[in-house]
C-alpha cells in the first residue's frame, strides 16, 4: 500500500511498458552527451550509422509496445504511427543537443539514419 492506495495494474504497466521507452531515452541523451574526438582523428571506417538506426530502433520498438498495450484507444490504434513520430521528434532533439555538446556536430545524416531505425524498428512489435 502506498499512501493509502492499493497499487493496481495501471501502476504495473507504466514499469512495464513505459518505464523502458525512459530509460532508453535517457541512455540516448547520455552518449550523446559525450564529446568525440574531431573527424580527423576519428578511424576511417565507422560504426556510427548503423550504431544510429539501431539505437533508434530499439527506440522506436519500445514506443510501439508502450502505445501498443496503452488503455487509450487511439494509442493502441495507431501505435505505429505514434512510435515512428515520437521517435524521429526525439532524434531532432537529440540532434539539436548534440549542436551544443563540444566537439560534437548536428548532423542532418545521423538524424536520416535515426529515421530508418525508428521506421524499422517498430515493426518487430507485433501488437
Amino acid at each position: 500500500m502506498i499512501r493509502g492506495r492499493t497499487k493496481n495494474k495501471t501502476d504495473n504497466k507504466f514499469y512495464l511498458y513505459w518505464l523502458p521507452v525512459i530509460v532508453w531515452a535517457i541512455l540516448i541523451f547520455s552518449l550523446s552527451s559525450f564529446s568525440t574526438f574531431p573527424k580527423a582523428v576519428q578511424p576511417v571506417f565507422s560504426f556510427d550509422k548503423l550504431a544510429h538506426a539501431i539505437e533508434y530502433a530499439v527506440f522506436s520498438f519500445l514506443l510501439a509496445r508502450a502505445f501498443g498495450n496503452s488503455k487509450k484507444v487511439n494509442f493502441r490504434k495507431y501505435f505505429r504511427i505514434l512510435a515512428v513520430v515520437c521517435a524521429i521528434v526525439y532524434g531532432m532533439t537529440d540532434e539539436l543537443h548534440q549542436y551544443f555538446v563540444p566537439m560534437r556536430t548536428a548532423s542532418f545524416i545521423d538524424l536520416i539514419y535515426d529515421s530508418i531505425g525508428a521506421l524499422i524498428g517498430n515493426k518487430f512489435f507485433k501488437g
